[in-house]
């Protein structure tokens, strides 16, 4: 029963993680790059200092209420949102140094990979990729569903590159001997391939 809630808790946050990483799309396509930087730097500015000097009133109940429903529990004991705030810096990067075609490759790659890959994990993963916490079925499930969202915007051939490039970088990130903030490193290792060995 335990075990039960945790996957649904895990479900709901990666479900979060692929709207809200995939709304970004929308000021990207209006606006232009500048926008993404815009908005996850103001993020960062108003809700970076309420967690760390732990702000709590009536104006920020909204920001922790969510918070609670979509953060892990072994995540309040180190810094909440900090998976977050590490996503935004790496867009931040992504959106500074390079254009808007890398730019929405390394949004939908972190939204869709991330999040497909750890759904599929969560229901049906049975075979352990050794040194990981990661499956043989969520990391082919996620590069399938990368692959083909990807493939509106580039090639199906770009978009498999690039979806296997994003499976090694989470494989890595996650191996228990390398473990590092995936949500930092998967936008920029994914702008930095793109830009220098696909696009």
């Amino acid at each position: 029963m335990k075990r039960d809630k945790k996957i649904f808790l895990e479900l709901r946050r990666k479900i979060f993680h692929i709207i809200s990483i995939s709304f970004l799309i929308f000021p990207l396509e209006i606006f232009g790059k500048e926008s993404i930087v815009f908005l996850l730097s103001l993020m960062l500015i108003i809700f970076f200092p309420i967690v760390y000097f732990n702000i709590r009133n009536k104006l920020t109940y909204p920001f922790w209420n969510l918070l609670k429903t979509v953060e892990r529990d072994e995540n309040w004991k180190i810094f909440p949102a900090r998976q977050a705030f590490s996503l935004a810096v790496g867009l931040i990067l992504v959106g500074i140094f390079f254009n808007e075609e890398i730019l929405k490759i390394s949004i939908l790659t972190t939204a869709i990979y991330d999040g497909v890959a750890t759904i599929v994990g969560k229901l049906f993963g049975k075979h352990k990729i050794p040194f990981t916490k990661k499956s043989i079925e969520g990391t082919l499930g996620g590069i399938f569903a990368n692959t083909f969202v990807l493939s509106f915007f580039i090639s199906p051939f770009q978009s498999l590159i690039i979806s296997i490039f994003a499976a090694i970088v989470e494989i890595f990130a996650n191996s228990k001997k390398w473990y590092l903030d995936d949500n930092f490193l998967l936008p920029v290792l994914v702008a930095i391939f793109s830009a220098l060995f696909v696009i």
